[in-house]
């Protein structure tokens, strides 16, 4: 089975301590449990949506056509990039990025869905929880992620209330959750080793019970009776 693994610095691996602690790893060694997993990433540290998605346009056809699970977590830097219309606090600008998520973030899923693959979608967490306005613009943008989700009836995995109220202990280097936290290098917006467990924690959960429903699904549909089945029935021994 091919696990391919879309995103920016996160789906990377960055601030995980070692590689086999990110996220990717963990839910590439969970899969492997059933079988042998190859895994393909398509992630960048500093990658937007639309970088994610000139990414995905020059990937070969056949790596999605082999995808069985594709897992995409994009939309953090998008958010970052307007850091400072945040600041001036112009939600006419983050509603473009909204926007240019929305479309963007279509176009890849477009891309990389086949009916054999699961596509399992992420909101993006807010490392800044004491800013209003970072709150209020990261919902912007995760609207735009669960309706491209409800549009292409895809799974979805909620970041944000997973690191809600658990910042601190999640994010690597996390000091005031505040914008002003904001550098031109080593940002406090990476999960740290336990924020990497607790993604891919969340995206197992939400693969289990796909797989639970279409294996469900597959049990409740009526076979055709093998030939010479009803026969065999009749033929039960009798006790004497």
């Amino acid at each position: 089975m091919l696990y391919a693994a879309l995103g920016d610095s996160i789906t990377f691996g960055y601030s995980a301590s070692q590689d086999e602690r990110s996220f990717v790893a963990r839910v590439r060694r969970a899969l492997a449990r059933k079988g042998n997993v190859s895994l393909y990433t398509c992630a960048k540290p500093g990658w937007t949506s639309k970088q994610l998605l000139r990414a995905v346009r020059r990937t070969p056809e056949c790596i999605w056509d082999e995808a069985r699970v594709v897992t995409i977590l994009i939309g953090g830097n998008d958010l970052l990039w307007a850091a400072p219309w945040l600041v001036e606090s112009n939600p006419g600008h983050v509603m473009k990025v909204a926007g240019r998520l929305y479309d963007n973030l279509t176009e890849v899923v477009e891309c990389v869905s086949r009916p054999t693959s699961t596509v399992i979608l992420c909101t993006i967490y807010n490392p800044f929880p004491n800013s209003l306005l970072a709150a209020e613009y990261t919902n912007a943008l995760n609207r735009s992620i669960r309706r491209v989700a409800k549009r292409h009836h895809l799974r979805i995995v909620d970041l944000d209330a997973v690191f809600q109220g658990r910042e601190e202990a999640l994010i690597d280097g996390y000091q005031r959750g505040q914008i002003r936290d904001i550098k031109l290098r080593g940002n406090p917006v990476h999960p740290n080793d336990t924020g990497h467990q607790r993604i891919a924690q969340a995206l197992l959960s939400v693969y289990k019970r796909r797989s639970d429903q279409a294996h469900s699904k597959r049990l409740s549909k009526p076979g055709k009776p093998r030939p010479g089945l009803a026969t065999r029935r009749h033929r039960m021994p009798t006790t004497t």
